[in-house]
Parts: structure tokens; sequence; C-alpha cells
């Protein structure tokens, strides 16, 4: 286990949940890429902070809960989430995610987020319930 990663991920989990965008985005290389469901990867730094400045007014109310963290040998983190929610019509989200970050040189330079998208959609109104 590395403590610079453990670090890192707790730092990022704190900034989403504080809304705190440049400190979120600091812990990004500059070439570091997002990859989210149901989106082409996003690249660079200026696009990450674009992309989750849209994502935090999206929940003006949401909490990443880390219930588990597991490390490579290489100093990468798997962390298993509960994320909670409010969108900004109000309606209540709730899923379980897992958010794959790859670290190099104290930076963040991929993370890979997965979660049922469609389950989210349905909650969000996007999607018909099944």
């Amino acid at each position: 286990m590395s403590a610079e990663s453990e670090r890192i991920v707790r730092a990022y989990f704190a900034a989403v949940n504080e809304t705190r965008l440049d400190d979120l985005v600091a812990l990004f290389a500059p070439d570091a890429s997002l990859h989210f469901p149901m989106s082409d990867p996003i690249v660079g730094r200026e696009a990450i902070g674009q992309f989750y400045a849209n994502v935090l007014q999206f929940y003006p109310e949401r909490f990443d809960d880390v219930r588990r963290l597991f490390f490579s040998p290489d100093g990468d983190v798997a962390a298993e989430i509960h994320f909670e929610g409010t969108t900004q019509t109000g309606r209540r989200v709730v899923f379980a995610a897992v958010d794959l970050f790859t670290i190099r040189d104290g930076q963040i330079r991929k993370l890979q987020i997965f979660y049922d998208s469609a389950r989210v959609l349905e909650m969000i109104g996007a999607l018909p319930k099944a």
C-alpha cells in the first residue's frame, strides 16, 4: 500500500464532497484522463475541471462514501463507493460505484469510474423505469 496514493485518493474525495474544485483539479496530472460511463475520455486538467464543475452543479447535495480501498503494488487504487445525492431538480440518487485511480509521480494520471449508468439515468428521470 502506498501512503502517498491513499493520501491523494482521500484528498480527491474530500475535494469532491466539499465542493473544492480547484483542489480537486490540482490532484490531476496536466494530461490526465477521466473515463466516465457513457462519455468519451476527458483529457487534460482544464477539461476535467469543466466536467467536474458541471457534475458538482448538477448534484448540489452529494456525498461519496468510500467503503473500501484496494492498493496495487504500483500504488494504484481501487475505491468502492456508496454515492447519495440530490439533483438540481430534487431527484434522489443512490448507487454503488468503483473508481480506479492510476497514480504516478504524486498525481492522478487516469481515473476510471464504473457504475450502473442505466439505473442512474432512471433515477434522474432520463430513462423510464424498467
